[in-house]
């Protein structure tokens, strides 16, 4: 078994996450036993959560915009006005081109165009391939633990950005810079797929994945032992202040 099998079974329980954590993995090799009938890339997010193994290519990715941002092929040029009226007039999520063009342009990832042939999602513990990114769907409480394990041995401030398609700040953003990001999903996908409206996403790349696991036994958002010390509390208190729950 992988070390990474083994994580998902150990942030299952001290995070009580209620949904498995989805590995995604990007290779020029088929996934053995992995379905690859058409599936949109959100949707196969919440089916990997859910158990299954997808395997998805240009050729069963059944999003035009989640086969984009996933890099595995580009958007047509003639598509570009169609997708303009469907961003503006149909999901009515830009409220003109330039807003369109503006996120493209300034944003600080492109896809990762001709990386890989398949991009397998799957639940972490069943992952054969180590992860590149992977998903946690979680509450805000759930979130706000994952961040700082994730946080506490370097301290480094984390550059999120939860705009877009879920596909891009969920898969492309964090796999593109290396950094963790945390995301609300874009309003259609989370309609689609009847996500909870107290759901949202934490992507680890693999790095950050495994320094969360080595933090967790030293660190107070996992199993370590939080503590108020005496000079602590005389030194609130002393200024007029009241000593927090730990």
């Amino acid at each position: 078994m992988n070390d990474w099998q083994t994580w998902s079974k150990t942030l299952q329980e001290v995070l009580s996450l209620a949904r498995a954590p989805v590995a995604v993995s990007y290779t020029d090799s088929p996934a053995e036993n992995a379905s690859t009938g058409r599936c949109r890339v959100c949707s196969g997010i919440f089916r990997a959560a859910a158990g299954e193994v997808l395997d998805l290519t240009a050729e069963n990715s059944a999003c035009p915009g989640g086969s984009l941002y996933l890099g595995l092929r580009p958007q047509p040029p003639e598509q570009a006005e169609t997708l303009r009226e469907f961003l503006i007039n149909g999901e009515k999520l830009f409220s003109c081109p330039a807003a369109i063009h503006r996120s493209w342009a300034l944003s600080k990832v492109k896809p990762p165009l001709g990386m890989a042939k398949h991009v397998v999602l799957c639940p972490l513990a069943k992952s054969e391939l180590k992860p590149d990114v992977t998903i946690f769907l979680c509450n805000a409480w759930q979130a706000a633990r994952l961040v700082s394990l994730a946080w506490y041995e370097t301290g480094m401030p984390m550059e999120c950005d939860p705009t877009g398609a879920l596909c891009k700040s969920v898969i492309t953003y964090p796999l593109i810079t290396g950094q963790v990001n945390v995301s609300l999903g874009d309003i259609t996908a989370r309609k689609s797929e009847r996500m909870s409206e107290n759901e949202l996403f934490v992507t680890l790349p693999y790095v950050h994945l495994r320094s969360t696991i080595d933090s967790i036994d030293r660190c107070g958002a996992g199993r370590a032992k939080v503590e108020l010390p005496p000079s602590m509390r005389q030194m609130i208190e002393a200024s007029g202040g009241e000593p927090p729950e730990l």
